[in-house]
């Protein structure tokens, strides 16, 4: 019989894992002290791990006695049913975080049923749940678990680095007894173990670092953390993972992932991925997930603002004005009003500068200093309530993900720059001149180019809508001109990129997208089509949009991209990029140069740190990047933001593509067709 060192073990619970745990370690161990669900702290802290023992699941029984568990700094490890599973795990580290609730809310997180959901919401709420017997347990299974649980207690003992429990759970078959292990992430919404530090001004500094990268066109750095094989086992795990589905189907057309976003199920958010490489799509479509994490809400840091602009000012503290980001019209406003009162609605309240609300800290590259911002502008997710109130509708636009700050950053500044490009077209109705595909001269992007079209059937148009922009940016207007039934008539995707090819390649990709998801026009789709055609108000999501120009009746609507008379070669259009290739090999350069372009033409570029503390793992960042005067990307007819814009007027009359400034109403009334 073996003594434990310095403490003895202790066991918790009731049952016949408890009976069978006992009598096993009772074999092995010398001193064990026994304890009920009501022992305190104190008692516990004599013992060197406690081992909790159920023949049902609790969450609230379990969570108390890992609070006690820490409060006594004592190690847990844990063993219960669940159903026709038994869950062994995790191995609790006090001074740590990835406790017992961490595990709770990524199996909450990763249930894909709204049934199995709402099962498991009313599992953790009760206070008690009610002793019932466990018919699946058998001799058989005791013995395992009891075997199971007594290995990670010796290896715990003498090999702490190798145990299977340490930031994972254990699920055993209570019917074949098959075992597997599935590693979850520290949540930081934790009410146990979380800790998170109070947002404050001097964590938002930006200090741009040397990037080096691996080719003058690859605006990726390399991280030698961040490789393949470790951001899908950090992140994908089908019952405990950040994202818990992912699945890739190989196409006629590319490779297409989709991932399942683990956080919200009344917030499912769905990554995708399309590369030329099945690999490498589960990679984007996984990473694209993950990023949409961040963008919801804060994770990392804890609010502490609440004040209104006006009150900012009077405490002299550097701030954004919120109309710069662009407001809805005073009758969406008005319309919000009369809604607001329906169960769940996200509509905004007319913004004054005495509006109380949230702020985060962020950090102006104009001012090269810290600036309070909205939370409402930076996360798109956070609930509007009394005390921090909507006022404008945001999405994702500008959120972005990289392996390093530099790199997020200037990712999220080609998003802004497409957006902001492709609203001007639309909203401005400009004929923007048609590249010729033959002028590309990247081979494989050619072939793709005549590969979608071949298999898909659509003719792809290459509007160059770069306008004033320091980067290039392309709109594709693909359209069945053979006019097929039951067929998508036409559809718009964008790209943006400092290499025109790659903006071009990046579009293609989003294209490929669009054609494996949306392969026919059905009566029902047809019927709620037609209504949105007839009333633009109709389209309220994300989804929308494409499917009212998937009819030939809204065609008419793209006349302006479609019908257009001036063409340009690639060589032609981006002559500066061809005669004079970018040779730069740090991306901290080609950042400062993109920044002070905008900067130079008093826009600002504003950052906010979104980086999860669960991208540390894989040493990732993420950003919000705002910049005020471009036009904000929106989904939802009643939610589109064209309030204040001074850009919107001015420069289609700047640009030559109008002999006078755009009035409001010359503004497109129609939805616009980005999907």
């Amino acid at each position: 019989m073996t003594k434990l060192k310095e403490r003895p073990l202790g066991l918790v619970g009731q049952g016949r894992i408890y009976q069978k745990v006992k009598q096993y370690t009772e074999r092995v161990y010398e001193e064990i002290i026994l304890f009920s669900e009501e022992s305190s702290p104190q008692q516990l802290a004599s013992c060197k791990i406690i081992v909790s023992c159920s023949d049902t699941w609790s969450p609230r029984t379990l969570q108390l006695i890992n609070r006690r568990c820490r409060q006594a700094n004592v190690a847990l490890l844990s063993v219960y049913t669940q159903f026709d599973e038994a869950v062994i795990g995790p191995w609790v580290n006090p001074q740590t975080q990835g406790c017992t609730t961490c595990a709770e809310l990524r199996k909450l997180g990763a249930t894909s049923s709204q049934t199995d959901y709402e099962l498991l919401q009313r599992y953790l709420s009760q206070e008690h749940t009610p002793v019932v017997s466990q018919t699946w347990l058998s001799s058989f299974s005791l013995e395992t678990l009891a075997a199971l649980v007594g290995e990670e207690i010796a290896t715990y003992l003498q090999k702490p680095d190798q145990l299977r429990t340490h930031g994972a759970l254990l699920f055993v078959s209570l019917e074949t007894l098959e075992c597997r292990r599935h590693a979850f992430l520290p949540s930081p919404a934790c009410p146990d173990c979380q800790q998170l530090v109070e947002d404050r001004a001097e964590l938002a500094m930006v200090t741009l670092q040397d990037s080096p990268k691996q080719g003058a066109f690859t605006y990726r750095i390399s991280q030698p953390v961040a490789n393949a094989e470790h951001l899908l086992a950090s992140y994908v795990d089908q019952r405990t993972g950040l994202a818990s589905a992912l699945t890739v189907e190989n196409t006629n057309l590319l490779p297409i992932a989709s991932s399942r976003l683990s956080v919200e199920l009344e917030r499912t958010t769905v990554g995708s991925g399309s590369t030329l490489r099945p690999a490498q799509s589960k990679l984007v479509s996984v990473l694209e997930s993950v990023e949409r994490y961040a963008g919801l809400y804060p994770r990392g840091k804890r609010t502490m603002v609440r004040a209104s602009y006006h009150q900012l000012m009077q405490q002299k503290e550097q701030a954004l004005d919120p109309t710069t980001l662009g407001l809805h019209s005073p009758e969406e406003y008005e319309w919000s009003a009369q809604h607001a009162h329906h169960p769940g609605s996200r509509h905004p309240v007319p913004y004054h500068h005495d509006l109380m609300c949230h702020w985060v800290w962020g950090y102006s590259f104009q001012k090269q200093a810290p600036i309070l911002v909205p939370e409402h502008c930076v996360y798109y997710g956070v609930p509007t309530s009394e005390e921090n109130p909507l006022f404008l509708a945001e999405t994702s636009n500008g959120c972005a993900l990289g392996n390093s700050l530099e790199e997020a950053i200037f990712h999220g500044m080609l998003e802004v720059a497409e957006r902001d490009a492709f609203l001007l077209t639309w909203y401005a109705q400009l004929k923007l001149p048609h590249l010729a595909p033959s002028s590309v001269t990247d081979p494989t992007i050619r072939l793709l180019i005549e590969h979608l079209e071949y298999h898909s059937g659509y003719t792809i148009h290459i509007l160059n809508a770069s306008l004033d922009h320091a980067i290039p940016c392309l709109c594709l207007l693909c359209v069945d001109e053979q006019g097929r039934e039951n067929t998508p008539k036409a559809f718009v995707t964008t790209g943006s990129h400092p290499h025109p090819e790659q903006a071009l390649l990046r579009a293609l990709r989003e294209s490929a997208l669009f054609l494996t998801f949306r392969h026919s026009l059905d009566q029902d789709d047809r019927a709620q089509a037609l209504k949105m055609l007839a009333d633009g108000n109709l389209v309220q999501e994300i989804d929308h949009h494409p499917l009212v120009y998937s009819l030939p009746e809204a065609f008419e609507r793209l006349h302006f991209l479609y019908h257009v008379q001036t063409k340009q070669i690639f060589q032609e259009a981006f002559g500066d990029f061809y005669r004079h290739p970018p040779e730069c090999m740090d991306l901290r350069t080609d950042l400062e140069a993109l920044i002070n372009t905008y900067l130079m033409r008093g826009i600002d570029v504003i950052v906010i740190d979104q980086t999860a503390p669960e991208y540390q793992p894989c040493g990732l960042r993420a950003v919000k990047v705002l910049m005020p005067g471009m036009l904000p990307m929106t989904f939802g007819q009643r939610n589109r933001r064209i309030t204040g814009f001074e850009r919107l007027h001015q420069l289609p009359f700047v640009l030559g593509y109008q002999d006078h400034p755009l009035t409001k109403a010359e503004i497109n009334p129609y939805p616009h067709p980005f999907l």
